[in-house]
């Protein structure tokens, strides 16, 4: 009897995890270290600009990718504006929500939808 009082006494023998604690463990661990946004290099940052400008003179549509520390965002609407002096877009995302700064900081990808 001493021997399963040594250790974490008496849960030394009956230490379980299901696969379903184990898939909430790694998440809860994900959630607490913050992801840093990716360093994107000159040329990515360029045609990002490019597809956005295309896109607001031609009336296109296009799919940024916004970073978020969970997980990446995906919109797909209408680059109305771009404000090169305070480094942000006017988005418009359709379906009545109207329109929204987006800051250039928070653009990781930017792709041309085709119709």
């Amino acid at each position: 009897m001493s021997k399963k009082l040594q250790g974490n006494g008496l849960f030394e023998s009956s230490r379980m995890m299901l696969p379903e604690h184990r898939e909430a463990y790694i998440r809860h661990q994900q959630h607490l270290a913050p992801r840093q946004p990716p360093l994107l290099d000159p040329q990515a940052e360029e045609e990002m600009a490019r597809v956005m400008a295309e896109a607001m003179h031609s009336g296109s549509a296009v799919t940024i990718t916004l970073f978020d520390d969970p997980e990446d965002i995906r919109l797909t609407g209408q680059v109305l504006r771009i404000d090169p002096g305070r480094r942000r877009i006017c988005w418009d995302g359709g379906h009545g929500e109207g329109s929204r700064w987006i800051a250039l900081d928070q653009i990781i990808g930017a792709v041309a939808e085709n119709d």
